[in-house]
């Protein structure tokens, strides 16, 4: 009896409390592929001149100079009602801007900002807002949107600046681009890749 008792313990677990191993290799491929992803929207879409070059120490004006060039040759590229700001700050950065964003996904894309990410709820007690009482905050979400549905095409950097224009979403001050985190997300019911764009005011 013991014996019968072991196997069936043994069986209950098997069918009924395993999960899938978070090192198993297979798992490698899909997580490098994210990682790979975050960098060139990070490279492409995220990135400033450095003030500290040395090119820079002699004249306080080059680069406001160059910003303002770089701009009005990213506001060529970008579609008009995109309503975030980056800078496309050399030809191997605008070349990557039409680069395949994922190397083989071609499901479903979510996007969200963290404005509608993040809504903190005004009114709740002050001592929330306390760094020891963060977990405390009372805040909610608004569903991120789709803007890229599975198919044969693939998702590139020009691609996500029109999809997201399409959403006509308006992040107002918070419109420059800081960081692009993409996330695997639940979302009605099953795991979606979701793309967050993280914003603040220009400088």
């Amino acid at each position: 009896d013991e014996d019968a008792y072991e196997d069936a313990t043994d069986l209950l677990d098997y069918v009924m409390c395993r999960v899938p191993d978070p090192e198993d290799p297979k798992y490698k491929d899909d997580e490098d592929a994210y990682e790979d992803a975050t960098d060139l929207l990070d490279y492409v879409m995220c990135r400033v001149p450095d003030p500290e070059d040395p090119k820079y120490k002699d004249d306080e004006d080059a680069y406001e100079d160059d910003l303002e060039e770089m701009q009005t040759k990213t506001d060529k590229v970008k579609p008009k009602s995109f309503p975030y700001t980056f800078y496309l700050m050399d030809d191997k950065q605008t070349k990557s801007y039409d680069d395949d964003i994922f190397t083989s996904y071609r499901g479903d894309i979510y996007w969200n900002d963290c404005g509608r990410d993040f809504i903190v709820d005004p009114n709740q007690p002050k001592e929330n807002f306390e760094p020891e009482n963060m977990h405390k905050l009372v805040y909610t979400s608004l569903k991120p949107l789709k803007i890229f549905t599975a198919g044969d095409k693939s998702l590139t950097p020009r691609s996500l600046c029109e999809a997201v224009a399409k959403v006509a979403f308006n992040p107002g001050e918070h419109h420059f681009l800081e960081n692009i985190q993409i996330q695997m997300r639940e979302i009605d019911g099953k795991e979606a890749v979701t793309i967050v764009f993280y914003a603040g005011p220009e400088q």
